[in-house]
């Protein structure tokens, strides 16, 4: 008798082997947090930084270097745009850095943790089933919902850290809900996720209608 691989590989294997490095990585970070110099989502960091995406440097249409009014105590690097840090951050300022780094990993893990779940499911309960087109749906809006949501709050943290640390009017703290890099990619594959897991529920009511008139 041949046996019947797995349709879900290699992505079941990949994505168990990425979940349990990324499981791995936390745990030992969090060990080692005490005892070494390691920061969490920008908790235990000595200093605060945030660039001004709005502001170019140089060039016809850039800021000069004399318009740049950072805040007491806030130094600024030059780049392409302005990159404003601070060695004494306020309470404040250290929640907002640590949303921006904490929502795309929570995005990112959470995403994961769907496709382990969906994978594992549809191992269990089968491929062609409505539990695991419900699963597939979850994950698709997961994808298109949660990438954007985490861009924005990226987007808006780094914003609001930048309006805290500078005296320029080129931003705003509320700049953010509008200059976010739009996740085409991801809201692309999370369309074609539902896309997909409604193909997968119609095949599934055509399976069972089948099976009703034999």
């Amino acid at each position: 008798m041949v046996k019947v691989r797995n349709p879900l590989e290699p992505l079941s294997t990949a994505v168990t082997t990425l979940v349990a490095v990324l499981g791995a990585v936390c745990v030992l970070t969090l060990l080692a947090a005490p005892f070494l110099d390691v920061s969490v989502f920008g908790i235990g960091d000595d200093s605060v930084c945030a660039t001004d995406r709005a502001t170019g440097i140089g060039g016809d249409e850039g800021r000069h270097l004399d318009t740049l009014r950072p805040d007491p105590g806030t130094s600024v690097v030059l780049d392409a745009s302005p990159r404003f840090c601070t060695e004494d951050p306020a309470i404040h300022q250290v929640l907002v850095n640590t949303a921006g780094e904490f929502v795309p990993f929570a995005y990112f893990a959470g995403a994961l943790l769907l496709t382990v779940r969906l994978i594992k499911g549809a191992e269990r309960d089968g491929l062609y089933t409505a539990t695991t087109a419900g699963r597939l749906r979850v994950l698709g809006w997961w994808l298109v919902v949660g990438s954007v949501f985490s861009a924005v709050v990226e987007s808006t943290s780094e914003s609001v850290l930048v309006a805290s640390l500078s005296r320029t009017d080129a931003i705003h703290a509320y700049s953010g809900l509008w200059m976010f890099d739009a996740p085409f990619t991801a809201i692309l594959a999370g369309l074609g996720v539902l896309s997909f897991a409604r193909v997968m529920r119609i095949g599934v009511g055509m399976r069972e209608d089948l099976a009703g008139t034999v």
